[in-house]
């Protein structure tokens, strides 16, 4: 039975008890991390975690490791939480892919995106369906930022999920598309 403290059930769908503990236990941690947290477009930072999780399962069954990745994957960059906790609590390839996606101060989008895709196939993934969830949240932000955010989303992100996730890229570029017509 479903407490206030576990992730919405959709997200444990499917997967065996293993896995569902672990995105159970990834849950516990993000949602601690992420208390009070909001996002620039005005929504609390765990509503963009559980907007990429449902993202990522849109595009195939992930196993319950790239979903716990997918709860963590703003735990470094936006707590206090090292990235060493993270791998000692879950392990090298959920931390690989937190750290994969994790911004860089000295990075631009550009470069962020790119490192993920030398991760490998999931990281990808993962910084492509963060991505989208922000598109899709976008209208919240202010316009100029909005611009910029869209057009570097386009550029890079969009070329990115073309070549590697055709029907990912389907939905980025509908979501770019009524993102960009709000602008005017």
């Amino acid at each position: 039975m479903a407490t206030a403290h576990d992730p919405p059930p959709d997200l444990l769908a499917d997967l065996s008890e293993e896995d569902a503990a672990l995105v159970r236990e990834a849950w516990g941690v993000a949602v601690s991390a992420h208390e009070g947290q909001v996002r620039k477009d005005g929504a609390r930072v765990i509503y963009h975690v559980v907007g990429v999780a449902r993202t990522i399962r849109e595009f195939g069954p992930p196993d319950g490791e790239l979903l716990a990745a997918v709860l963590l994957h703003d735990v470094v960059e936006n707590t206090p939480v090292p990235l060493g906790e993270i791998e000692e609590r879950f392990g090298a390839r959920i931390a690989g892919l937190v750290d994969a996606v994790t911004n860089r101060p000295d990075e631009d989008a550009r470069a962020s995106a790119l490192r993920a895709r030398d991760a490998g196939e999931d990281a990808l993934l993962l910084r492509l369906c963060d991505r989208l969830d922000g598109i899709r949240r976008s209208p919240g932000r202010e316009p100029d930022k909005r611009r910029t955010f869209l057009d570097a989303s386009r550029a890079t992100h969009l070329a990115l999920a073309e070549e590697h996730f055709p029907a990912l890229a389907e939905a980025m570029r509908i979501a770019l598309d009524k993102a960009e017509a709000t602008l005017g």
